[in-house]
């Protein structure tokens, strides 16, 4: 299934649990002759899914990727529960938080909104698989100015569709949905159940406006989306269908997003001649400012604001 239009009906169904096969439900193993609740080991889906998209930025591995924490020896003190982690931010935020409340807010909001959503839509869009953003499983990483810069998940389950061939079987819990619309809207509904409270409790605290948060999640999800099926040498409009499939369903579940931005144009750079693209490069403009330009007295490259 591919193609706005197909993406979009896609999405309206929600998973249910007899569009699962036994042996791939979670905590089941799918392999012949193995238990129910075998631990989850050695080269998890996860984990592949991790270095293919690793693999789309050499140069900086941890841009898109996700890391299998489902294994407690693999983890260590800097990795934070998302659900905790805005207090931990805002001690980081320094002088942004003093310019101004709005600086802070679309700063932190555009940190989680990629982190919960962002990579999650580029997992779709460049493979069509995704791991758990759940507040239970999704453990973060914070750089030295209180922003997120490499995530985890603490759950082994990717879900994927039915027709997806590559995953075979193995002692890796998959959770199979009947269809790629649904595997979006199990994404979205976890996404929601994580990032609706972090935007609450940043409204509360920072008194930032919902809505414009919001409207930079919706920028943290489409813009990755659009460029990163690029770098795999996927079709972007498709890249991008995903990316507004998943805000669709983010939307579906409560979120105000109201602005999703536009496309440009851009010269083809020189690429492999065994890539297969579209004939143009798409850069993504935002559908809201970032304030970026109120931080560091530049605009970024895909600012609404200039021509």
């Amino acid at each position: 299934m591919s193609g706005r239009v197909a993406l979009a009906r896609a999405v309206t169904q929600r998973p249910r649990s007899r569009q699962l096969g036994q042996a791939d439900q979670p905590g089941q193993a799918s392999r012949p002759g193995a238990r129910p609740g075998d631990a989850v080991t050695g080269n998890s889906p996860v984990q592949r899914l991790g270095r293919r998209l690793q693999a789309l930025t050499p140069d900086h591995p941890q841009r898109y990727a996700v890391t299998d924490l489902s294994a407690e020896s693999d983890r260590d003190p800097e990795w934070l529960p998302i659900a905790g982690v805005v207090p931990a931010m805002l001690s980081h935020a320094g002088e942004h938080l003093s310019l101004s409340p709005a600086v802070a807010g679309a700063r932190m909001a555009g940190t989680l909104g990629y982190a919960v959503a962002g990579r999650l839509a580029v997992a779709l869009a460049v493979t069509g698989q995704a791991f758990d953003v759940g507040p239970d499983s999704l453990m973060v990483r914070l750089d030295g100015d209180g922003l997120i810069e490499r995530i985890g998940v603490r759950s082994p389950v990717l879900a994927v569709s039915a027709a997806d061939p590559s995953i075979g079987p193995g002692p890796h819990p998959i959770t199979r949905f009947a269809d790629f619309g649904a595997v979006i809207a199990w994404s979205a509904a976890r996404a929601w159940t994580t990032l609706g409270p972090l935007i609450d409790e940043l409204h509360e605290t920072l008194r930032y406006g919902r809505v414009p948060m919001w409207n930079l999640v919706g920028d943290a999800v489409l813009g990755p989306a659009t460029i990163a099926p690029r770098l795999a040498g996927r079709d972007q409009r498709t890249g991008r269908a995903t990316g507004s499939a998943l805000l669709d369903a983010l939307v579906e579940q409560g979120a105000p997003i109201r602005r999703r931005g536009t496309l440009r144009e851009s010269p083809t750079p020189e690429l492999p001649t065994s890539w297969v693209v579209t004939p143009e490069a798409l850069t993504p403009v935002r559908g809201s400012c970032c304030l970026h330009f109120r931080q560091t007295q530049e605009m970024c490259a895909s600012c609404p604001l200039t021509g």
